[in-house]
């Protein structure tokens, strides 16, 4: 019967190779731990994002709806407030309808005050509301903020036939408040060569400007 043969003891180089093995694995297991851990966190954040998002989406639904189908004005109006402290697409144009109120009362800034803070991602909405920030600006005469409003009011309107000529009216209609005949006659110029659809019963007034501003720019 054969004898078995003593094992040799592991030379320093080896045994500084199953060290480091053994190092690794434990840091290895250790990251795959932490890994596993940070995955779960981010699962449990996204279930609780999204049931927290549903309940104030739902909130903010609520609310609004409350003041859609107020009859009082003035009721509606601070039922209007009350959503526009939601957030979520609700709270959003419940922004913009207390802006819209407060601006036929004649309260510029704060009309300014609640459509700067609302967001849409609708080209048109969007639009429209910068649009009411521009018609605001005018108002409080601040006649620079309001030129820049309507130009990204143009812009998000994406060359809409019934808005951007519109916006190009009031744009004209601010340079010629400041004496800017040039400029007034550039914007009136794209209306009538661009736009000649535009607002038919309004065709003739438009066509005035023009030919007033054409002659104040001296053309």
């Amino acid at each position: 019967m054969e004898k078995n043969e003593p094992q040799q003891p592991l030379t320093p180089a080896e045994a500084g190779d199953s060290v480091d093995i053994i190092a690794r694995a434990k840091a290895n297991s250790k990251l795959i731990m932490a890994l596993s851990v940070f995955i779960c966190a981010v699962i449990i954040g996204i279930f609780v994002w999204y049931f927290v998002s549903r309940s104030g989406a739902a909130k903010a639904d609520e609310a609004i709806s409350r003041a859609d189908i107020e009859q009082n004005d003035s009721i509606a109006l601070q039922l209007y407030k009350e959503a526009a402290t939601h957030g979520y697409k609700s709270g959003n144009r419940a922004r913009l309808e207390v802006a819209t109120r407060l601006y036929e009362q004649g309260d510029y800034q704060g009309a300014l005050d609640y459509v700067k803070d609302a967001s849409f991602s609708d080209n048109i909405v969007k639009s429209g509301a910068l649009a009411l920030q521009g018609d605001c600006y005018v108002n409080l005469k601040q006649y620079p903020e309001a030129l820049k409003a309507y130009d990204k009011a143009i812009s998000a309107a994406d060359e809409n036939p019934t808005i951007v000529p519109l916006l190009l009216v009031k744009k004209a209609n601010i340079y010629r408040a400041e004496k800017n005949y040039e400029a007034e006659y550039e914007a009136l110029k794209e209306v009538v060569e661009d736009y000649p659809q535009f607002d038919r019963s309004a065709q003739a007034d438009i066509r005035k400007m023009y030919e007033r501003a054409k002659a104040s720019a001296g053309k």
